[in-house]
């Protein structure tokens, strides 16, 4: 039983080695996040695992989209829609809930709760507790933090070799203009160039494919002045995704003031860098040495900034956002920094 999982309506790309990962982990735990941040494809990759893992559930699949929800209110009364619970009882919305779900065994996606953490983390608490079938996948730009989540993270899709981001920018491309070839001198190079301007982000590459049949494909390469240039039709597009401006926008509005200063700060280093580097080149006025520190760490938790063992960067998308945000706060410097360099 597939029950009401979104249709792919085009081809889905890469992500072998997520998906096994995937099918392991929904077998064995009963609640996954796929983090990641925004337009890396964390939905489109659980749209595929759901449909992948339907067999294994007797009572299907469920998809809640909480991406439209201004607030935890109509959360209970939108995954119990997604259900197919109908509740005329006098019982409140989340005991009616717990009780529907008891006897099921199914999958539950719910996708984009990073704007509703703490609510979906109460309901997924309870839900679980009292449905021993149940199992949720979860996509966010930021974990739950619940006991017993497994989280993956999504990352941009591969830009050198014989990448998957270039077979996502050539499909789409051919989906835009079928007479496109990449035959013409020029065109697989530049198309290759879009993909490492945009980083193997999907969400960037599927928007600057949609250029294609009003431009040339070197004309698109060129056009990318700022990542923030790629435009399409925005009919195709939930609210959240239709420019990738306001999907980084979208991740801007979850942090926090002091991580959205901090954000704007760390764009004038170069390259990755350590903790005592932020703190060194960040700290000041309302941001303490102190307020980096936990300011980085709600950034890394948001995807905002990646962290590598005790380094850490940002995607060139994110921080140049952030930079533009620096430079409405009036303190963009005139050069950018390199981290100060510690250690061997």
């Amino acid at each position: 039983m597939v029950g009401n999982i979104p249709e792919e309506t085009t081809s889905f790309v890469g992500r072998a080695a997520e998906l096994a990962r995937l099918e392991d982990t929904l077998g064995a735990c009963r609640l996954t996040t796929l983090v990641g941040a925004g337009g890396v494809g964390k939905t489109r990759l659980a749209v595929r695992a759901a449909r992948q893992a339907a067999p294994a559930h007797r009572d299907g699949v469920r998809w809640a989209d909480l991406s439209p929800l201004q607030g935890d209110g109509p959360l209970v009364a939108t995954v119990s829609d997604a259900v197919g619970l109908a509740a005329h009882t006098l019982r409140t919305p989340i005991d009616a809930l717990c009780e529907w779900l008891t006897d099921k065994q199914l999958l539950l996606v719910l996708d984009s709760c990073e704007h509703l953490r703490p609510s979906c983390s109460h309901l997924l608490g309870e839900i679980l507790t009292t449905s021993p079938g149940l199992t949720v996948l979860a996509t966010s730009r930021q974990p739950l933090d619940i006991k017993g989540e497994r989280l993956i993270e999504v990352a941009p899709l591969p830009v050198e070799g014989v990448a998957d981001a270039l077979t996502l920018f050539q499909d789409r491309a051919r989906a835009a203009d079928p007479d496109v070839t990449f035959d013409a001198p020029g065109e697989a190079e530049a198309a290759a160039e879009i993909c490492r301007r945009l980083e193997g982000i999907p969400l960037a590459i599927e928007l600057a494919a949609g250029g294609i049949g009003r431009h040339t494909v070197e004309q698109v390469a060129a056009r990318i002045g700022s990542r923030f240039d790629v435009l399409t039709d925005a009919s195709l597009w939930p609210p959240r995704h239709r420019t990738l401006r306001t999907t980084i926008g979208w991740s801007h509005e979850l942090c926090t003031p002091l991580e959205r200063l901090l954000w704007a700060r760390l764009t004038v280093l170069r390259g990755d860098f350590d903790e005592a580097a932020a703190r060194e080149v960040c700290a000041e006025g309302p941001l303490t040495e102190d307020g980096v520190v936990t300011a980085l760490r709600g950034l890394v938790a948001k995807s905002v900034v990646k962290r590598d063992g005790g380094r850490h960067r940002m995607l060139d998308t994110i921080r140049e956002y952030g930079r533009m945000w620096l430079a409405e706060l009036g303190e963009e410097p005139s050069t950018p920094r390199d981290a100060p360099h510690r250690g061997p």
